[in-house]
């Protein structure tokens, strides 16, 4: 998985695109062949599964091209993901492209506390209400979404705690990168090394 995160989008983006294409092609028949509703033929299904797969596939390749320009390359971004997924912070990282990203994520979970389980929650309202009055096989999905409002609840607390560790590990590490316009790999010094009283010309140590 990891190796498949860093190819450059130009490899990346026809894998999704055919990997999405087929997982909807390939529900939506089996879907009509259980429940004896075919309507829909098969090409009919193709065509639907293209633009499916052509959307989502254009929207995924703005996403990632955007995160990692953010992260500095898809090699930083795929190493700060690994990073997060075992819950260190390795060395010779860069805190200031490092906390913006890990603080970027810490938004996002702490939005899914309440939007997972609203959103999942009221899936799997509408699924029951399906499988009640239109198919029994919308039970699937009801199971597929209580799953999920489940991961949500679990998940997203214990990835607060991971990323909160993480981003305090990286605020207590020197800012070594150059801010724009600097020359590249000058120095910069600690937040904290150095204090001014009012007036003051120079920081003293």
């Amino acid at each position: 998985m990891d190796r498949i995160r860093r190819l450059p989008l130009p490899a990346l983006l026809p894998i999704m695109f055919v990997v999405v294409g087929g997982a909807y092609f390939a529900i939506g028949f089996v879907t009509g062949f259980v429940t004896g509703h075919t309507g829909e033929s098969i090409a009919d299904r193709l065509v639907s599964a293209l633009i499916y797969a052509a959307v989502l596939t254009i929207g995924f390749g703005v996403l990632v091209a955007v995160r990692r320009r953010k992260a500095g390359g898809a090699d930083e971004l795929s190493r700060m993901q690994r990073a997060f997924k075992a819950g260190t912070v390795p060395p010779a990282v860069d805190p200031a492209v490092w906390i913006p990203m890990f603080e970027k994520w810490r938004r996002q979970y702490r939005r899914n506390r309440w939007f997972g389980p609203v959103v999942f929650g009221l899936f799997t309202a509408l699924g029951v209400w399906l499988a009640v009055t239109e198919r029994p096989v919308w039970w699937l999905y009801v199971a597929l979404f209580l799953g999920l409002v489940v991961w949500s609840v679990l998940a997203t607390p214990r990835a607060l705690r991971k990323i909160d560790a993480m981003l305090e590990e990286l605020r207590r590490r020197p800012i070594t990168s150059a801010p724009a316009g600097s020359a590249p790999g000058t120095p910069q010094p600690t937040a904290g090394a150095a204090w001014t009283l009012p007036g003051d010309e120079a920081p003293r140590p």
